[in-house]
């Protein structure tokens, strides 16, 4: 004997979270239509823990059709089985949580790898918002090595963003400074033969990108403990005034499991998917990386359940 369960499904109050995370009765609209026609009642089991030995659940009956199921505070997961004609009764379902139930199956995060730039190219082009190449430098440090066809003795003269003019071999340019950048140089053989004046204008970016993290609900503080209710979802806010923001990126360890890979931050589900797939302790780390390479030290947010008794 089955139970289905119809797609109507719509949620009253979703579970409370907190720094610790605390729970709050909730009530779940559903429908259930039975596959049978024998079918006269459903029968329902409310659990604190997934772990079926260790509790006494709390049971509740009801009609087929539309279900109004109250949660208890506390009680974080329920399963149904049908009830038949002469009290014949059918295979329980899997556990459902409740914090997550009537909603769509989150769609899988990306990955994202920890990357640094991987071009030959000394300086490359990167596309602005207003649709214009701006030139970046990749390296810190520039080497004019004059490219000679005999083996003659040569010398460069340079100069750096219109300074006065230098004159060497091989000149080595470091670049930790961010900034705009506009370096003349000229070669010039011993025979006092010169090659045409070379210019090269580029930007300098060694800034990884900052992330400010924003609730959109104010939380409630108690002391020294701030509190998440249903309301509050995490909103994050990067900025990047070098190169551009190329991605944000997250990571989590929940309870005592390994931390998970990095994954693209998504705004609308991220949040939403880490507080619903773990009901231990959650620390996350939050990253933004610019479109050069450079990665923001990560930010990190722990997130504490509370004991049971």
């Amino acid at each position: 004997m089955k139970t289905s369960l119809k797609n109507t499904i719509y949620l009253l109050l979703l579970v409370g979270l907190s720094f610790p995370i605390f729970s709050e009765s909730k009530t779940l609209k559903f429908t259930l239509d039975p596959d049978r026609d024998d079918i006269i009642q459903y029968e329902f089991e409310l659990w604190k823990e997934p772990n079926l030995d260790l509790e006494i659940p709390f049971r509740v009956l009801s009609n087929p059709g539309k279900i109004q199921l109250f949660i208890p505070n506390g009680y974080e997961y329920f399963r149904i089985r049908a009830v038949a004609k002469r009290q014949v009764r059918g295979f329980w379902t899997d556990l459902y949580t409740v914090s997550s139930f009537g909603e769509s199956k989150p769609k899988e995060p990306t990955k994202v790898l920890s990357r640094k730039s991987n071009t030959t190219d000394v300086i490359i082009p990167i596309r602005n918002d207003e649709g214009k190449n701006r030139f970046f430098l990749t390296e810190n440090k520039i080497q004019v090595k004059p490219i000679l066809t005999q083996p003659i003795k040569s010398s460069v003269r340079y100069r750096l963003n219109g300074g006065p003019w230098k004159v060497t071999k091989e000149p080595e340019l470091s670049f930790s400074k961010d900034g705009d950048y506009k370096l003349e140089y000229q070669v010039t053989n011993e025979l006092g033969v010169s090659d045409t004046m070379q210019v090269w204008e580029f930007s300098v970016d060694n800034t990884p990108p900052n992330t400010e993290l924003h609730w959109k609900e104010s939380l409630y503080q108690k002391k020294s403990i701030q509190y998440l209710s249903p309301k509050n979802h995490l909103e994050l806010l990067s900025k990047d005034t070098g190169s551009g923001l190329d991605s944000i990126r997250f990571r989590s360890t929940c309870g005592q499991n390994k931390q998970s890979e990095w994954y693209l931050w998504d705004s609308k589900t991220s949040w939403t998917g880490l507080i619903n797939s773990c009901s231990n302790d959650l620390e996350l780390e939050i990253s933004a990386t610019d479109r050069l390479g450079n990665e923001e030290v990560p930010k990190k947010i722990q997130i504490k359940h509370p004991k049971r008794n």
